[in-house]
Parts: structure tokens; sequence; C-alpha cells
């Protein structure tokens, strides 16, 4: 097919909301998916600022974009804007995954699909174990809400806000009897060690790809994993101090790829299989770490 013939009349669009955007490998990931299985569709990224979110959906679905992912920092406030939320994003506090339908965008949390199934390819065992979410956003929501599910003993939720935290806090405990501490990213130090440490917040990305939201490496000393959201740069500082101290550190690749593949089953209404997710994650970690995707 000639590259004049891919786009059309009759071409789907689709695209990612956040800011900011310029990181995002989802463009390179939902238009590797959507050539994969031959659907007439694009996929592209969006520069959203915070003030300009409500009209930006209402925007988005006036000229019929099909579906998009959602972003740091909007995956809260989206919620405002929509015609329906999925059980499972209603319980999590948190969106990143818009579906056009009939009366507006409906949706939907695929991040903790994405994280379980990233915790599942990396050995990472979770049930009676003591976990450190660090960050209270829409990525923290995930993360502490699969914690729970999956049996942690205790969850720490470490934040500067610790408003945020009890708010965090709060939702959890209205669906899981799990041990929830809140405390402030300042005494992390001081708590009690925890075998799992994951960073959900933005620190190490992008511009700030030289820091880390944790000061004093000698949190990470006796730690069995460290898990970073993050994908880009590979390894975070976070993630390196981690490995430094004897951790198994993982990045937010896997999470990104299943969770991507999970949207695309939700516009499609479709059902990827093992095979073709597998397929689809080992191609795109080679195009990453050649250097194409960074």
């Amino acid at each position: 097919m000639e590259v004049f013939d891919i786009y059309n009349g009759k071409t789907d669009v689709y695209g990612i909301i956040g800011n900011p955007i310029g990181h995002s490998f989802s463009p390179v990931l939902q238009n590797t998916i959507l050539r994969r299985f031959n659907k007439n569709g694009i996929y592209v990224p969006f520069k959203v600022e915070g003030g300009d979110l409500k009209k930006s959906v209402e925007g988005m679905y006036a000229i019929g974009i099909k579906g998009l992912n959602v972003t740091v920092p909007h995956k809260r406030a989206v919620m405002n804007f929509l015609c329906g939320i999925d059980n499972t994003a209603n319980k999590i506090g948190a969106v990143n995954t818009l579906k056009y339908t009939e009366n507006g965008y409906e949706g939907y949390n695929t991040d903790i699909l994405g994280l379980k199934k990233s915790f599942e390819i990396n050995c990472i065992d979770v049930s009676g174990k003591r976990a450190m979410v660090i960050g209270a956003g829409g990525a923290a929501n995930s993360a502490v809400m699969l914690f729970a599910e999956m049996g942690a003993a205790k969850i720490v939720i470490a934040n500067r806000t610790i408003e945020k935290a009890e708010a965090l806090k709060k939702q959890a405990e209205m669906f899981y009897s799990t041990d929830i501490e809140v405390i402030s990213i300042n005494d992390i130090n001081n708590c009690e060690k925890p075998n799992i440490i994951l960073n959900a917040t933005s620190v190490g990305m992008g511009e700030g790809n030289n820091q880390s939201p944790i000061s004093d490496n000698s949190l990470f000393v006796g730690v069995e994993c460290a898990f970073d959201v993050i994908y880009t740069p590979w390894e975070t500082k976070f993630l390196k101090d981690a490995k430094a101290c004897g951790c198994t550190a993982v990045n937010g690749f896997d999470m990104l790829i299943y969770q991507g593949i999970a949207s695309y089953e939700i516009w499609h209404d479709t059902k990827v299989s093992n095979f073709e997710a597998k397929e689809i994650r080992n191609m795109l970690a080679e195009y990453f770490n050649n250097g194409s995707g960074r």
C-alpha cells in the first residue's frame, strides 16, 4: 500500500492527552497495534493544559476522535467530563482510557491491568508483603488498589501532600481492609522497611531525569524490588540507586504495553491473544532498546 493510501476519509483518530506529552511512547505503541491488526486508524499526542481540559475533551468528542488515553496530570480531573465511568476506574478514582459512545466519552482504567501483568511477568510477589507507594496521583491509585487486591500485608503511601495521600487511603479503605499508613515523603527512611517500593510520581522523567523521589538511598537496602512506572529513560535514577543497593529493579515498560493493549481492546470491543500481546511487547522492546523509541 502506498503512503497516500493509508489515511483517508474513513480513518479513525485516537490519541493521548497530557502535559508533558512529548516523551510519550504511546503513539508508537498504539500505531503499531493498529497496523498489526490492519485497522484504518491513526493515534496522535495532544498536549493539554489543565485549564483547557474540559473544552479539549468536548472538542475532541465533537470532531469524532474515537478513543483517548489520559496521562498526567489529568487522570482524575477528566472524570468530571465523562458520560459514564467503569466500575474499576470508579474504585481507583482515576481514568486513563476514554471510549467514544453516542452519549459522550466513557472512562476506564487500564493502568491496573498493565501493572498487574507487569508484576506477573517480572515475578513480583505481593501477597503478605509490605509495600510502599511513592505518590498519590492517578498511577498511585492503581498501585494501592492492586497491592490491596493482591493481598499485601501493609501499604505505606508516601507523598509530599499528606491530604492527597489521606484521600487515597480513604478511597482504598472503601473497598479493602488492608492496613494502610500515610506518611510524608520526608519520613520514608523512618518507617518499617518495605519489601517493595513503587514510584508512582513523574520524578525522574523528562528534564528531571537525573532526579529521584528518594534522597537517602539507605531506604533501598534490604528491599526486594523497586518498581518505577516511568519507562523513559529506561533506567531512572530511582532504579539505578535501587539496583546499586541490591534490589530487583523494574521499569514501567511492560505496564505501558499491557495497559495500552487493554485500551485497544476497549476501543475495538475485541480481545488480543496472549501470543499476539507478547509479540507486540517484544517487538516494541527491541525498537525501544535500539534507541529508536527514546
